[in-house]
């Protein structure tokens, strides 16, 4: 059995493969999944995979940092998502929560890198990394 760590760790590899049919076996089949920046909720566990399938730009993920529950029930983790193909890349920062043995819900928050936005990018308040 895994705990919910090592099953959340397991989901970012496998997404990180884009082997999403193994990723589903780690979701429950009512999972829902939640993604407020596109205003979208995939209500199954089938349709937020077949999404992903239909995606033509192939993903990789780079873990960031996966903390531990903050509270009963809820991990939360920070990715990186880029493409060998692509100059976009995006931070994910997700909260899982669990049905058992399988993720039953992810919330999911995207956030594109870029340049700093235009009004205040002479300002000088921080340093460009």
């Amino acid at each position: 059995m895994l705990s919910k760590l090592e099953l959340v760790r397991k989901y970012w590899d496998h997404f990180d493969q884009a082997n999403f049919k193994a990723a589903a076996t780690l979701m429950h089949e009512h999972a829902v999944v939640w993604e407020p920046n596109s205003r979208e909720v995939f209500r199954s566990r089938d349709a937020f995979i077949k999404m992903h399938e239909a995606n033509p730009q192939p993903w990789r993920i780079e873990e960031i940092d996966i903390l531990s529950e903050i509270k009963e029930g809820i991990i939360v983790t920070v990715v990186k998502a880029y493409s060998d193909t692509a100059p976009d890349s995006y931070f994910i920062t997700s909260f899982f929560t669990f049905a058992g043995e399988r993720i039953i819900e992810i919330l999911e928050y995207w956030s594109k890198n870029g340049e700093v936005p235009t009004w205040r990018a002479g300002l000088n308040y921080a340093e460009k990394y």
